[in-house]
């Protein structure tokens, strides 16, 4: 068996090593920037919630809680 290595075949294998290292550190930017965006998009979501709830209920005179009409 004999294995013919040519510069041209180590320039490509040398091509597909940087190519799978550059979309490795793509990937994990790309990832960790969407992994903040959801994590936002939750928060703000919580957030409103709690402020649509804890809006329409107001304390009366008496110490009690009536809830809102519009």
């Amino acid at each position: 068996m004999e294995f013919n290595i040519t510069s041209t075949d180590i320039t490509y294998v040398i091509f597909a090593i940087v190519a799978v290292i550059v979309a490795f550190l793509i990937i994990k930017k790309v990832a960790g920037c969407l992994i903040k965006a959801v994590v936002f998009a939750i928060l703000v979501a919580i957030l409103g919630y709690i402020y649509y709830n804890f809006s329409m209920v107001e304390e009366s005179e008496d110490g009690t809680e009536i809830e809102m009409t519009e």
